[in-house]
């Protein structure tokens, strides 16, 4: 992964250079139909993915900063979506493409992962469908290019990015009350500036800065690399990297202990440090390991609970991931959360998961639950509160307004929560107000598959 914004696309999409085939973007919205169909090498520029073109070996391919730079360029978006639109109406003035092979199909492929890399599944998703109406009964005819338009477009892309996009507002919306006792509060309904530290509304704490590392390090690694996991920890610790503010805030004490054995040993496993090896930071940042593994379950739960190991020396904490893994991995795959629930819990669990997970939580008191920084509870209390809810807003409310660890608390309910509604379902507000979403929205899409593909 570079550090440096591909050039070629900043100058085609900043400077407006004719670099695509000679020609400029703006040229690409009014080209004729024909010139259109013609020409082979502008539709890589007009819709960049991460992936590298087979026919067009001087196309650019995306990385993570340079896909997260043209996310948050305004003039890029709107481009994008009238791109969108140019090649629908070519579609719809066109027939020859209505059949078995055409190469416009991997046009359409391509258009699809752009769209949603850059833009939205929504939008994805809306041309897609536009493309089965233009295509009408010839459609069956394309059956392969399906296979890979319906990949794309698939909704696992939306509950990805629901997962790692609402972790991070869980943490956002509970940072300002974090250390609160509950009932001791004015009631969180959205982002608010404050806290113990100081943060401006929508900011995020460790929670998602311990994420953002986990998944840059299996994006990269194509693989759980604890060395490189660790340097990235070191990194956001000491230099702020990855975080809301450029500051970094939150961090607990068994990682700083860590972070320090690592930095005078070597020492890629945590050792042993009283009662806080059970705490819930391992899991606060899970959800890029079930990502990444996706469809892979039991990779799924391989990396979930070696990443747990790197900063906890505690099986509870390990199975804690786990657990959380193996739910998250089913609520990705479409399953009901009460469903999946009662699959995970007839499963072989350690004492204190099973003793917590294993009552009915629906319909239960909040009494009962406690929001400390013990991982059995952060995971007890997010699940309650998602089984207990009927929207993703709802269940990171009430996950937050339990207070005491509220950040996290909601950070693991929102990777739950976003798991089950899908990025497209979290209200615009939340999106809106969070800082950095856009980067954080086109992190989830390099993440998955970034280690099982």
């Amino acid at each position: 992964m570079t550090d440096q914004i591909n050039l070629k696309l900043k100058m085609f999409h900043e400077a407006k250079a004719p670099v695509a085939n000679g020609l400029k973007r703006d040229d690409l919205l009014v080209l004729k139909d024909d010139a259109f169909e013609s020409n082979h090498g502008f539709i890589q520029w007009a819709f960049p993915t991460n992936e590298k073109s087979y026919h067009n070996f001087s196309a650019p391919a995306l990385d993570l900063k340079t896909a997260t730079w043209l996310a948050n360029n305004d003039s890029f978006c709107e481009f994008l979506e009238e791109m969108t639109a140019r090649f629908l109406q070519f579609l719809a003035d066109n027939s020859h493409w209505r059949r078995r092979h055409d190469h416009n199909h991997l046009r359409i492929s391509r258009a699809i992962k752009s769209i949603r890399l850059l833009h939205s599944w929504e939008l994805a998703n809306w041309f897609y469908e536009k493309v089965k109406d233009l295509a009408g009964p010839e459609l069956e005819l394309m059956e392969k290019p399906m296979s890979y338009w319906d990949e794309y477009a698939s909704p696992i892309h939306d509950r990805i990015a629901g997962g790692f996009v609402g972790l991070a507002i869980g943490d956002a919306l509970g940072a300002p009350v974090e250390f609160c006792r509950r009932n001791t509060f004015e009631t969180v309904t959205g982002y608010r500036e404050g806290g113990k530290f100081n943060l401006p509304a929508g900011a995020w704490t460790d929670d998602t800065a311990m994420a953002i590392c986990l998944a840059k390090s299996l994006i990269e690694q194509n693989a759980l690399d604890q060395t490189d996991l660790l340097n990235r920890f070191c990194c956001w610790a000491e230099h702020g990297e990855n975080t809301s503010t450029g500051v970094c805030v939150g961090i607990g004490q068994n990682t700083l202990r860590v972070l320090g054995d690592y930095r005078r040993t070597g020492s890629l496993e945590a050792k042993p440090f009283g009662a806080k090896n059970d705490g819930n930071g391992s899991l606060m940042r899970l959800f890029p390991a079930i990502a990444a593994a996706y469809p892979n379950k039991d990779l799924a739960l391989s990396i979930s609970k070696q990443q747990s190991k790197v900063t906890h020396a505690s099986t509870i904490a390990e199975d804690s991931c786990a657990y959380a893994a193996d739910l998250i991995f089913e609520l990705l795959s479409g399953a009901k959360l009460s469903d999946a629930v009662g699959q995970i819990n007839s499963a072989d669990w350690c004492d204190p998961i099973s003793s917590a997970l294993e009552m009915e939580l629906t319909g239960f008191s909040d009494v009962g639950i406690r929001t400390t920084g013990y991982v059995v509870d952060t995971l007890q209390a997010s699940i309650w509160a998602a089984l207990n809810s009927n929207s993703f807003e709802e269940a990171v409310l009430k996950a937050i307004n339990l207070g005491d660890d509220a950040d996290t608390v909601g950070a693991v309910t929102g990777q739950i929560a976003g798991s089950i509604y899908g990025y497209s379902k979290i209200p615009s507000h939340l999106k809106s107000g969070l800082v950095n979403e856009r980067d954080l929205y086109v992190l989830s899409q390099f993440i998955g598959g970034a280690v099982n593909g």
